[in-house]
């Protein structure tokens, strides 16, 4: 009994082309996200709020590149998941939730 092998006809090339492509819209979706969360609303009532808890300038908190990140938004609901660091290496993960059109942060988590 022969094993299934999707890639048994693929020639290298193929194969290497496929993994690149893949490779390439994780990325993708991974940067559309990133910008995504870096234009919204919620990013910026994190950075205030990450800021108020460490006593800095919400300029200093940023998005943790390649940290995991969530965001669903609709008219008058919406969830954001994300990661924010200060310069001293501090992070949080932010949890913001928009009930009735607004955007409020409901938790900090402190990040090791």
């Amino acid at each position: 009994m022969q094993a299934f092998m999707p890639w048994a006809g693929m020639t290298k090339r193929k194969f290497v082309g496929t993994i690149a492509f893949v490779a390439a819209m994780f990325v993708a979706i991974g940067l559309l996200g990133h910008l995504w969360i870096l234009n919204s609303e919620p990013y910026e009532i994190g950075r205030a709020a990450v800021a108020a808890k460490l006593g800095v300038d919400a300029e200093s908190a940023a998005l943790k590149r390649l940290a995991p990140f969530e965001f669903m938004d609709g008219a008058f609901s919406g969830k954001a998941l994300f990661v924010l660091c200060a310069p001293q290496s501090a992070c949080f993960t932010v949890v913001a939730k928009m009930r009735d059109g607004r955007w409020a942060v409901v938790d900090l988590i402190s990040r090791q």
